[in-house]
């Protein structure tokens, strides 16, 4: 049974531990660090489960060295080692890539968190809408070029959003917003975390679940989700948007608030949970595997299908 409740950190903390992490001779890479949010709550927690080696990537130590200090101080047989990617910049996450690997290290795990959300419009430098490339697209990139250094058994998690059982598979015309012309920030954070979604679910297509198993998780209503950083202007102006255009509304604006702990849980279980290694591809919200009949394989193959080519076109050129 995994922890759903409010008990804290030390809860989801062991359920880690009785995964035996120590056991794993890999490293564990996450991605998306941000002081105070939920990859740092699971972070601790892979620590405190006696996970061997913990990378993190991030634009510098600086900005994530209290995080590193306090697991430092808590966790003396867990590795922390730091590795400078800029997610805005595909050739810094290409850079990344090659310096993990030369690590030398297998890698147990790839946790990807959102580390934009519903900002005002802008481009890249590698001119993709701002929360397609730092919540999604870097992480395809980046998997892809790790794959010969996954262990097996290995698993890909990304974060994703409070998704709507009957939400429909997206079609990826027009990332960019036709140049920010019809751009709305809750579309593109929507965009992306779907995104994440159908990435994991052409991964599990691909590979057998013996070699790399993939899961999107919805931590839910945590501190810092995507409705605080709007308003509640914004989320009006979104709605009416959508009912004037006769579009759905594809994720779910309320739910109760959970906190960090809880959230991390949800991200463990994805991370951890032997029960799950069978249903790869898998989406879960609040430590449920909860079907999407319009984006689950092979419905949302054609979504699945077309948002890879889309991503390797972008990648494609992008060197050291």
């Amino acid at each position: 049974m995994w922890y759903t409740g409010d008990e804290g950190s030390r809860d989801v903390a062991r359920q880690s531990k009785r995964q035996n992490l120590s056991a794993c001779p890999g490293a564990l890479l996450l991605c998306g660090l941000i002081r105070g949010e939920l990859a740092a709550t699971t972070a601790d927690a892979l620590a405190h489960g006696g996970a061997g080696t913990i990378i993190f990537t991030g634009r510098s130590q600086k900005e994530l060295q209290q995080v590193i200090d306090h697991i430092h101080r808590k966790h003396h047989n867990t590795q922390i080692l730091f590795v400078p990617a800029d997610t805005a910049c595909l050739s810094s996450v290409y850079v990344a890539a090659t310096s993990i690997k030369r690590l030398g290290l297998p890698i147990d795990g790839i946790l990807g968190f959102p580390t934009v959300k519903a900002a005002p419009w802008e481009l890249t430098t590698d001119g993709i809408e701002l929360h397609f490339q730092k919540n999604y697209l870097c992480y395809f990139l980046l998997v892809n070029k790790l794959l010969s250094v996954m262990s097996p058994k290995s698993r890909v998690i990304m974060m994703t959003t409070m998704v709507k059982q009957e939400a429909s598979a997206p079609k990826w015309q027009d990332i960019n917003f036709s140049n920010g012309e019809t751009y709305h920030p809750l579309d593109a954070y929507v965009q992306a975390m779907f995104a994440n979604i159908m990435f994991t679910k052409s991964l599990a297509e691909r590979f057998d679940h013996d070699r790399i198993a993939a899961f999107s998780t919805n931590p839910g209503n945590v501190k810092h989700n995507v409705l605080s950083y709007v308003t509640l202007e914004d989320v009006i102006t979104w709605l009416q948007q959508k009912e004037e255009a006769g579009e759905e509304v594809p994720i779910a604006l309320q739910k109760s608030p959970q906190s960090l702990a809880q959230g991390s849980a949800g991200v463990l279980r994805a991370l951890l949970d032997p029960d799950l290694e069978e249903q790869s591809g898998a989406f879960l919200d609040n430590n449920q595997v909860v079907e999407l009949p319009k984006m689950d394989l092979p419905a949302g193959a054609g979504s699945a299908a077309a948002l890879w080519k889309l991503s390797e076109g972008y990648v494609a050129t992008i060197k050291a």
